[in-house]
């Protein structure tokens, strides 16, 4: 609907096929945008879900200042941290099959001779081989590990939960040189606790992070999961 904005005939808003905007003391016209009636079928749903997942996931991904910290680098001015680690998200993630492991951090991480994930009661217990040779892991600078990642909550037992909670996650630290399998403990608790409790299914994406002196993250490793 326009509208008269002074006593001279100076008009604002839309009038039929057009929309009258002011800017200063200019009236602008432009062509009034169509109506478009949104889809629903099944592909452009399922897109939907993704997206929304895939900023959920992203979101604990940022709420971690490690993991935020890995991103700092690529980042800029103009594409934010959040902005990068969704892009790789989104990137690495099937919009038919949401259940598949993400990259969630920048390229070129160290790889690991074995890697597993177990659930206990009240804990993530994350199991790791040393890094395999090549990772350019500097022991001088380098000093201790940490594993930190997303906990993926599905399949609630009560409806009022969400379908899928993210939450960021972070184990104690580990000195460096890792020898042998190394098991690292992240403990629940809390509000974490109380929904690791309400929920059937449960997954974790880890990467192990290595710190310098000072608890900078320097390099890390391929998702555990």
């Amino acid at each position: 609907m326009a509208r008269f904005i002074s006593s001279i005939g100076q008009i604002t808003g839309k009038l039929g096929g057009v929309v009258f905007k002011r800017r200063g003391n200019k009236t602008y016209v432009s062509k009034a945008p169509g109506h478009l009636k949104p889809t629903n079928d099944p592909a452009t749903k399922q897109r939907r879900k993704k997206f929304a997942w895939v900023g959920k996931f992203t979101k604990a991904v940022n709420a971690s200042p490690l993991l935020n910290a890995l991103w700092k680098p690529s980042s800029s001015k103009s594409v934010s941290v959040f902005n990068k680690i969704f892009k790789e998200v989104f990137n690495s993630t099937d919009s038919h099959d949401l259940s598949g492991t993400p990259v969630f951090t920048p390229c070129a991480p160290f790889a690991l001779k074995s890697k597993s994930v177990l659930f206990g009661k009240s804990s993530i217990f994350v199991e790791a081989g040393p890094p395999v040779l090549g990772s350019d892991i500097d022991l001088v600078k380098e000093i201790s590990v940490i594993a930190v990642g997303v906990m993926i909550l599905s399949d609630p037992v009560n409806e009022s939960y969400p379908e899928d909670l993210f939450l960021p996650v972070q184990s104690g630290k580990l000195p460096l040189p890792l020898i042998g399998t190394s098991n690292f403990i992240i403990p629940l608790e809390n509000r974490d606790m109380l929904y690791y409790d309400y929920y059937r299914t449960k997954k974790a994406c880890i990467v192990l992070v290595t710190l310098d002196l000072s608890g900078n993250p320097i390099h890390y490793s391929a998702t555990i999961s």
